[in-house]
């Protein structure tokens, strides 16, 4: 007896009746999830509150900062009386040396600080990264000093830079040397104040090129090591190319921090000597809240809002132009 015989006929009709429902299902178009339809549309009501957050606390001031720059603003009371006063505000704030001397402080500071931290920042991934007993101390010993406050930074340094009860100058004395008075020339400021931004800050350099650094493949640079290679020549082509993103990123992040500088400066100096390390940020704070020049301040502030715009734009620019190249 054949199995075709075993079938019952009204078991035949029914696999008939199953494969063909089969098949004109598999011949109709599939829908698309609902979830997938609409997850661009939940992407962007994801953004309403952060859109808000950034209108409410950014265009806001903004739109009052630009508004006060071309007018004339006083205090009446308790509210601000504006009048427009077109360019004025800019050719008065701009017509002030020490307006010209803050910015050159900024530019001169700012030139050092980025540097003078990417270089040491690298010199330390570097070498922590060749440490192999000691990696895990040095790593959190070298980040200890981002970690600290600028509050608290700049009266530690004071302390140390003090002319008369400065712990530097008494070491001085001890060895029969001459004090020094570091924070009373304009060059000795200067130089303490870049030294003590370098100190508190190239630990966050440091932490973006170990990241790189790690990120390297160490059989690329064991295959350059076997070829003939030497360590400086590894370093120079190899490494450094490969965390040239890294080192335009940090680049750009300590120039922003060089900008906005403030605490260390107006603890350790306060501007002085004669405005020798007077930056941009302390200069806007003086106008704005020392003598109530409200519209100069505001134009100030736009000027230098304006020209890191622009700087900051042909850097991103020029990086965006030479990784296309590549």
């Amino acid at each position: 007896m054949t199995s075709e015989t075993r079938i019952r006929p009204e078991t035949r009709k029914q696999m008939a009746t199953t494969l063909l429902a089969e098949k004109d299902l598999a011949e109709q178009p599939q829908a698309r999830p609902r979830w997938r339809a609409t997850r661009p549309v939940r992407r962007s009501l994801a953004l309403i509150p952060f859109l808000a957050f950034v209108l409410i606390l950014g265009a806001y001031p903004l739109v009052q900062v630009v508004r006060m720059a071309f007018s004339e603003t006083e205090i009446q009371g308790t509210t601000f009386t504006w009048t427009w006063n077109g360019i004025t505000n800019f050719t008065s704030v701009l017509s002030e040396p020490t307006s010209w001397l803050a910015m050159w402080n900024t530019v001169f500071f700012v030139a050092v600080t980025t540097g003078g931290s990417i270089v040491l920042g690298l010199a330390l991934a570097l070498l922590v990264n060749k440490a192999v007993r000691l990696l895990p101390l040095a790593r959190n010993v070298l980040i200890w000093p981002a970690i600290v406050t600028p509050v608290v930074v700049s009266l530690l340094w004071l302390l140390i830079l003090s002319p008369t009860a400065g712990s530097l100058n008494k070491l001085l004395t001890t060895f029969g040397l001459p004090p020094q008075q570091w924070l009373d020339t304009g060059s000795g400021a200067m130089a303490s104040v870049i030294a003590v931004d370098l100190w508190h800050w190239t630990p966050v350099v440091f932490l973006f090129m170990y990241t790189a650094l790690t990120g390297i493949d160490a059989a690329t640079l064991e295959a350059a090591r076997i070829d003939g290679a030497s360590e400086r020549q590894v370093i120079f082509r190899i490494v450094l190319p490969l965390i040239t993103p890294a080192i335009g990123a940090v680049a750009i992040v300590r120039v922003v921090m060089g900008i906005k500088a403030f605490d260390e400066m107006y603890l350790l100096t306060a501007g002085g000597p004669n405005g020798a390390t007077t930056l941009v940020s302390q200069y806007i704070k003086d106008l704005f809240f020392t003598n109530l020049r409200f519209g100069e301040a505001a134009a100030y502030s736009m000027v230098v809002v304006v020209v890191v715009a622009i700087v900051l734009g042909v850097v991103l620019a020029l990086r965006a132009r030479k990784e296309a190249r590549a």
